[in-house]
């Protein structure tokens, strides 16, 4: 197992037992792509393509994944784009960071409150509550604007 700098994309209609480094598996019907890390490592990357989790855009055959694919829970700790089939790494992210993706994650997947029932908005209550809550907003944009400058130039 190397690292890998693109993975080329195989549609499939059921998963191989083994995945091979440099490919990326798709599986439409089970809206699934996975992949071998690219950093090496042998860890299977799972990317559920659904609209709470990941898409998936072709572009001459070649896959682009987003968002970023975050191994944070791996002994890598990889974290990268696939991007027209190229992997385009991207920096490591901190606790912090990752804690307040995850929870961002957890909100945008939660069913959406009907009309009719209403719900209390938690307000900060000091001003240390919010001062918090800029930082990793602005953590969390740095880290973006970070990614977008290596995808985008």
């Amino acid at each position: 197992m190397s690292r890998v700098d693109r993975l080329e994309t195989v549609f499939v209609k059921e998963m191989p037992e083994v995945l091979e480094d440099g490919i990326l598996y798709v599986s439409q019907e089970c809206r699934i792509a996975l992949h071998n890390c690219a950093c090496g490592c042998g860890e299977e990357v799972s990317t559920p393509l659904v609209r709470t989790e990941y898409s998936l855009n072709m572009h001459d055959g070649k896959a682009s994944v987003w968002p970023s694919i975050g191994n944070h829970d791996f002994a890598c700790k990889s974290h990268y784009v696939i991007k027209r089939g190229q992997i385009v790494w991207a920096g490591r992210m901190s606790r912090r960071d990752i804690e307040f993706g995850r929870n961002q994650d957890r909100l945008l997947k939660r069913p959406s409150v009907p009309k009719h029932v209403t719900t209390a908005i938690p307000v900060p209550t000091s001003s240390s509550s919010a001062m918090i809550k800029r930082r990793l907003i602005h953590a969390v944009g740095d880290w973006v604007k970070a990614i977008w400058t290596k995808l985008f130039g």
